[in-house]
């Protein structure tokens, strides 16, 4: 067994391997600015947090910027321009993911939906898009899976206490996916969800997730040829909290694809039972158990933490903009009333509320900086030579306060998003959820989602967040760059919210 000073020098060979190998494919041309950097470390002290707010003031006006991971090239489009150029018009070059030496050597294996890349994600991609379809995706099956726990969400802010929404919010919206994934609403009903919930934060919420990221990404490439690396990589008490809160989401997984073995039906019911019987299949190709595990927690994170979160936003920016606020429901009771739910046929008329949702995500900018992605070939974004094997990262929170696109930018104005005719006209120039061949493949199931669990609590309640003692006011929350310091995700800070019933309940 190494020791982990061997372990130590080890790494720092392999760093000044990778850093000679690296210089000797120095990219000729212009570089792009950036923040700088020193060798072999890379940009990690040249950054200020939060990473996206630092990089939107220092470099207002560049589309492309330049950092460095460890030795690894890391590119970031602050741009529309830029964003389109790589994202729709190189889309197939932009395929790729970081490496995952890490994952395989942790879990044996390595995969899933968000991470992957090549043959396993084009063959995961498309079977987890049409089993969510066989499953009711985009028709009435979901829709009636949303609004049932819009009917337990409502219940949950009833209560007549002030009410930190993060629990609801995230029960209600993990129920969702557990209904498709598991066939049963497992937030609920396993006491230890909530526990699983907090593990889901840690992964994406932790102040330190950006450095984190920053190791893993500098270090994988080294891993796939010392994977011994990954015990010094695991000796910090940081890093052993990210593997270990992962850990725990994979053998949460694992329990669920063993109790499902157990019970098979002939056809189908949920995802895992739709995996298991393509894997049995004699043409099973890239799917095992591990990946499935996998595709399973990437459908847990991407659908839960997002979408909990926008609609914390949501509730927040009503409260700051009393007048939308306002607007929204007189829509939601002219067209609809107070006597059902809405539903997804309610779209057609509830142009206002739609358009408040986008200006959401313009405002929100959950994921600020989005996912990597690993460039298979040399593109050219303007002036600009990317090489091939660098990773690409964009500035969302910068694009969507570019006022080009968008005059008065810290504005909050749903009338962006509507048209001459007073119709929602969704925004070309959004980037939340991605674009290209990466586009989030969850999107359809977030919007539902969003729509009809925010348009059924404007349609039952006033609220207003709860401000005695030491709680935060709405500047505090939403303003204070503070708060999203090295997080994945711009999640608000805990806060209380008192709901009070507007009328006949539905």
């Amino acid at each position: 067994m190494l020791s982990a000073a061997g372990i130590a020098v080890a790494a720092a060979l392999a760093c000044l391997f990778f850093f000679f190998v690296r210089r000797g494919r120095r990219v000729s041309g212009l570089e792009p600015p950036g923040p700088g950097g020193y060798p072999l470390i890379g940009s990690m002290f040249h950054l200020r947090e939060p990473w996206f707010h630092y990089l939107y003031e220092r470099f207002p006006n560049c589309g492309v910027l330049l950092m460095h991971f460890g030795t690894q090239r890391v590119y970031v489009l602050s741009r529309w321009a830029e964003f389109k150029a790589a994202m729709l018009d190189n889309a197939e070059s932009l395929t790729g993911r970081p490496t995952q030496h890490i994952t395989s050597v942790l879990f044996g294996d390595y995969g899933g939906i968000v991470a992957s890349d090549g043959k396993i994600w084009r063959d995961y991609r498309r079977f987890t898009l049409q089993t969510l379809r066989d499953l009711g995706l985009g028709r009435r099956g979901v829709e009636e899976i949303v609004q049932e726990e819009a009917v337990q969400l409502l219940a949950a802010l009833s209560s007549g206490k002030p009410v930190d929404t993060a629990l609801p919010l995230s029960t209600a919206s993990a129920n969702v996916i557990c209904q498709l994934v598991f066939g049963s609403r497992l937030a609920s009903e396993e006491p230890q969800f909530a526990e699983l919930l907090e593990h889901f934060s840690r992964l994406t919420q932790n102040e330190e997730s950006n450095v984190h990221n920053y190791i893993f990404m500098a270090l994988d490439p080294l891993i796939g040829w010392c994977s011994p690396l990954v015990r010094l990589l695991s000796s910090t008490p940081a890093s052993r909290q990210v593997v270990g809160s992962f850990t725990q989401l994979m053998r949460f997984c694992e329990r669920q694809r063993v109790a499902h073995a157990a019970h098979m039906a002939a056809e189908p019911r949920d995802f895992i039972e739709a995996h298991m019987i393509r894997q049995a299949a004699p043409d099973s190709g890239v799917f095992n158990d591990t990946r499935l595990s996998l595709a399973v927690a990437d459908l847990f994170i991407a659908g839960t933490d997002t979408t909990s979160n926008t609609l914390r936003w949501a509730l927040l920016l009503m409260l700051r903009q009393p007048e939308a606020a306002r607007l929204v429901r007189e829509e939601i009771r002219r067209e609809i009333g107070d006597h059902r739910l809405p539903g997804l046929q309610d779209r057609k008329v509830l142009n206002y509320t739609q358009a408040t949702l986008e200006e959401v995500h313009r405002i929100a900018s959950l994921v600020p900086l989005g996912l990597a992605h690993r460039l298979l070939d040399d593109i050219s974004i303007g002036e600009y030579r990317l090489p091939r094997d660098s990773l690409v990262m964009f500035n969302a929170y910068a694009i969507h306060r570019d006022p080009d696109l968008f005059p008065e930018p810290d504005a909050f104005r749903p009338e962006r998003h509507l048209g001459l005719d007073g119709r929602f006209e969704p925004c070309a120039t959004l980037a939340s959820f991605g674009s290209g061949r990466r586009s989030c493949l969850g999107e359809g199931l977030a919007r539902t989602e969003l729509f009809v669990f925010f348009s059924a609590i404007m349609q039952r309640f006033s609220f207003r967040l709860e401000s005695s003692g030491a709680r935060r006011g709405l500047a505090d929350l939403m303003d204070r760059q503070a708060n999203f310091s090295g997080a994945l995700l711009r999640s608000l800070p805990p806060h209380e919210i008192l709901f009070e019933p507007l009328g006949s309940a539905c």
